[in-house]
């Protein structure tokens, strides 16, 4: 007999995971006390039956948690350091599917990781461009932006109604805007549990690209965060987006870690390289 607490319905009402198909993947960010596995082979049936051949579990730093989970036959994959309140988490992942445990080899971090970065902020846009937060009578503008700079995405950011339940949800939107005209949107997902926030939702219209957007609307959301007592910033970058690993590194973030094909973007299911920042 399974255990109930166990059951779909419950996790999902107490938060003990979160669904999310449009990338097949299950995420837990809490280790359920006594996690064994029994349990675990309920969540894997959750996880087929939804069509998800990822499972990922974040677990505090903590040796018993940590066994725990390599005795389930979770692989690391990578940490956040200050998540839990400060305090690090470790990343682990079981792949149901072992085809979809396999790195892509064009990951552009050890290119990265040997370049010099100092911290880079631009404290003035170009003639033209003009910034400032999002409201929801922007949802459609914005939603027509990802449309144009993403033909997949991890969430459905295209969708104006869902831009505007994030903004009702704690996520903060920076806009850009070039004689009237958005080319330039980032957003700060609060985690207010843990005050921890990522850096997501990066996009920048082709054509105004390579002049420095995102790095000018980056400080603005980490002052933002600060205010609202956020005490570390992560981001997820595409593994093969030289261009967007180089602006988390010059933003002070350190490389924390790969997710093997871990976010439906771009073309289909992604690497993606794991960035934080304690603030």
């Amino acid at each position: 007999m399974s255990n109930p607490f166990f059951s779909s319905q419950v996790l999902m009402e107490k938060d003990f995971f979160h669904l999310e198909p449009q990338n097949r993947r299950i995420k837990v960010y809490e280790l359920p006390e006594g996690m064994n596995e029994r349990q675990l082979q309920e969540l894997e049936k959750v996880a087929v039956k939804e069509g998800c051949d990822k499972i990922i579990f974040y677990v505090e730093a903590d040796q018993d948690k940590v066994l725990r989970v390599e005795k389930l036959s979770f692989q690391y994959e990578g940490e956040i350091q200050g998540f839990y309140r400060g305090e690090d988490a470790f990343i682990y992942a079981k792949y149901l599917n072992r085809e979809r445990n396999t790195a892509n080899p064009e990951n552009v971090i050890s290119a990265i990781l040997k370049m010099e970065f100092r911290f880079n902020a631009n404290k003035d846009l170009p003639d033209g461009y003009t910034a400032r937060w999002a409201k929801e009578e922007d949802a459609e503008e914005m939603a027509e932006l990802y449309k144009k700079v993403f033909p997949k995405y991890p969430t459905p950011i295209n969708k104006p109604e869902y831009i505007k339940e994030m903004m009702d949800d704690q996520v903060y939107f920076s806009l850009i805007h070039f004689e009237g005209e958005l080319v330039s949107a980032c957003s700060a997902d609060v985690f207010s549990t843990y005050q921890a926030a990522e850096f997501t939702d990066c996009a920048t219209h082709p054509s105004h690209r390579g002049k420095g957007l995102l790095s000018y609307q980056y400080p603005i959301l980490e002052e933002k965060m600060k205010e609202e007592g956020i005490q570390t910033m992560f981001s997820y970058t595409r593994a093969v987006s030289m261009g967007m690993n180089i602006i988390t590194a010059q933003q002070g973030f350190t490389y924390g870690g790969c997710l093997v094909q871990n976010s439906t973007i771009g073309n289909g299911l992604e690497d993606m390289n794991i960035w934080y920042k304690s603030i």
